[in-house]
């Protein structure tokens, strides 16, 4: 078992090897990917990783306060199912209704690689390369894709 503190100090080394690693990455115009605020250019649309004692996660967040919006961009990310799918093998959940942590409904679309624990820094070299590769390919679906969402807001 670890301490609250040992937790703590084991996730920030977590995501300073993770960051050290996506700072070599470019997107497909050669920029760096500046994957911690990623900017998707719409407000309330949110890519985000994850990790803790059961997985790691490439998530795409839905946090719109109106419903009727956050179910128009929900509907457009429907429209690219097969081809999301296809990108990612199949291995996205898509969950319409998401409770948050912070206790809101949203939707999210995920990836998951289960089975490995943030506490265990034999685990990091594959979290980090799932979440690399993920995070690669969400970004080309991005800059493919993006300017269909941007003409919904």
């Amino acid at each position: 078992m670890f301490t609250k503190e040992e937790k703590k100090k084991l996730k920030l080394e977590f995501w300073s090897r993770l960051e050290d690693q996506m700072t070599r990455l470019k997107n497909p115009h050669g920029s760096k990917v500046n994957w911690m605020n990623y900017n998707t250019g719409i407000n309330h649309l949110y890519f985000r990783m994850e990790a803790d004692e059961k997985a790691g996660r490439l998530c795409i967040d839905l946090q719109f306060p109106d419903n009727g919006v956050r179910e128009v961009y929900w509907d457009q990310f429907e429209e690219f199912r097969d081809l999301l799918n296809d990108r990612f093998k199949g291995k996205l959940i898509w969950l319409k209704d998401f409770e948050h942590e912070n206790g809101k409904t949203i939707s999210r679309i995920y990836l998951e690689k289960a089975e490995v624990n943030i506490n265990n820094q034999k685990d990091w070299d594959k979290m980090h390369l799932f979440l690399k590769l993920s995070f690669v390919k969400l970004d080309e679906f991005w800059d493919e894709f993006s300017d269909v969402f941007l003409q919904l807001k």
